[in-house]
């Protein structure tokens, strides 16, 4: 799925990810975060410099990385639940007394988080699968910033919403940049991708096949890279 694959990412610095489906941009993703899929699996990861064992996502969080899937209705969010009851699922330990949750340790982290997101909701209490697409990729966003990540994966990050919610999102993305952190954009839009990031890797059929500098490439030169592996 993913063969021989090498890449950094800098603080303050977007790096992107493009290729065609099937490419093997979710499996590095998924990778990373603490589930690999296949046999004779092997790999390092360096965070800060120092080697980390990543073998689980609880591995993963603890070591301040979170991954935004591109599937929020199934892998991302329990829709049948709250705002309130997601926002704080992937660090439920800072809500907790001695493995019981806080109520109001909670209620407070969600409101937090449906503020700084810009969540359009009534009430943290709203079932996460009545809201719209946006929005709900917006608690989705809640969910890991909550998590307070160092480095934040993104695998189609506006997919399937409207433009609106794209710029908050964007916007999102930029703010978390500008405080120092790192951020891994997958995106099926290049223009996404060029006007996001700084750097984008390009891949396909599981392996690196170039590497650009955003601010100088166009959709052309990263199809030509693509292209040419792929004969």
């Amino acid at each position: 799925m993913v063969d021989n694959i090498s890449f950094s990412v800098h603080n303050w610095e977007v790096v992107g990810f493009s290729g065609l489906q099937g490419a093997g941009r979710t499996e590095l993703a998924m990778s990373i975060f603490g589930r690999s899929y296949g046999t004779d699996i092997s790999g390092e990861i360096y965070l800060n410099g120092k080697k980390v064992e990543l073998k689980t996502p609880e591995q993963a969080i603890h070591n301040k990385i979170a991954y935004v899937t591109e599937d929020r209705k199934t892998n991302g969010l329990i829709l049948g639940e709250s705002i309130r009851f997601n926002t704080t699922l992937a660090r439920l330990d800072k809500v907790c007394n001695n493995g019981i949750i806080d109520s109001t340790a909670e209620k407070k982290a969600a409101e937090q988080m449906t503020e700084e997101m810009g969540t359009k909701t009534p009430s943290i209490e709203q079932m996460i699968g009545n809201l719209s697409g946006g929005n709900q990729q917006k608690a989705l966003l809640g969910k890991w910033m909550f998590s307070e990540p160092d480095v934040l994966i993104l695998d189609e990050p506006t997919r399937g919403i409207d433009v609106g919610a794209k710029y908050d999102i964007y916007c999102l993305i930029n703010q978390m940049v500008d405080n120092g952190k790192s951020v891994i954009m997958i995106s099926s839009e290049m223009p996404e991708l060029i006007g996001m990031c700084d750097r984008i890797y390009i891949m396909n059929e599981g392996e690196l096949c170039g590497e650009v500098e955003a601010k100088n490439t166009t959709q052309e030169e990263i199809m030509s890279y693509i292209i040419s592996t792929g004969n």
